[in-house]
């Protein structure tokens, strides 16, 4: 039988117990962290064998009980990445729920790793950083993935500079981030938050830019046809 909609009217709903209350928000999130590092293992696996995974779980979605997430370059907000540890805490054996969470924690590596296989090295590259936020619209960075981006880059050699339209120049030095301002020259760019801001960005934008990397797929194709252009998931380069 597939399952309906809630008939139940919003408002508060008697659990029972404080202990079912609390489970009931462990469990939506801890959900949602495990069909996210659901989805980016499949990314992986259909990056390693030239499959865009964006058709196969539309495709799989069009089924009543598949309900595949998007991948990402990153999982942040002061929920998502922190309830899976507070469930974690009280049942240490779930490891459906670490595993999952290890591999979201990988993805901003895996990301990065696209720059390997376009360059024999990437030491000395200036990597222009679009987004500080963890999520698009929202001016918050509560264990934003960019952190881990940024650390990830420099530690291959490279200078990192960081965008957010939300953000100062000043926040984000505050951030620990140093400021990028589009015409700036770069060869590298990496979208991390899906800001509506970068859906129309083209390679003209971005002075002297060899690769765009696009973490959530919110970049128009067409605009990239000049230069190398890869989607985490997508399949391959300029794909």
């Amino acid at each position: 039988m597939i399952p309906g909609p809630v008939y139940r009217p919003k408002g508060v709903w008697d659990l029972g117990s404080a202990e079912a209350a609390e489970l009931a928000k462990l469990a939506e999130t801890t959900y949602r962290d495990v069909n996210i590092g659901l989805a980016n293992q499949f990314a992986q696996f259909a990056d390693k064998n030239g499959i865009d995974i964006y058709q196969v779980i539309e495709a799989s979605n069009s089924q009543p009980y598949s309900h595949i997430h998007k991948p990402g370059i990153s999982v942040g907000g002061h929920c998502i990445p922190v309830y899976p540890r507070l469930y974690l805490w009280n049942d240490p054996q779930a490891t459906i729920v670490s595993a999952a969470r290890e591999a979201n924690l990988s993805m901003p590596a895996y990301a990065v790793s696209f720059l390997n296989e376009a360059f024999s090295s990437i030491a000395g590259l200036n990597v222009a950083v679009l987004g500080a936020a963890y999520r698009g619209g929202v001016k918050e960075t509560a264990f934003s993935g960019v952190f881990d981006v940024v650390a990830s880059l420099e530690s291959l050699g490279a200078t990192v500079f960081v965008h957010d339209p939300l953000y100062s120049d000043e926040e984000l030095s505050a951030l620990g981030l140093t400021p990028y301002h589009f015409g700036g020259r770069i060869d590298v760019a990496i979208i991390h938050t899906d800001h509506q801001e970068y859906k129309n960005l083209s390679y003209e934008d971005l002075s002297g830019i060899k690769l765009l990397v696009d973490g959530r797929k919110i970049t128009q194709p067409e605009n990239w046809s000049r230069i190398l252009y890869r989607v985490i998931g997508s399949g391959g380069f300029n794909s």
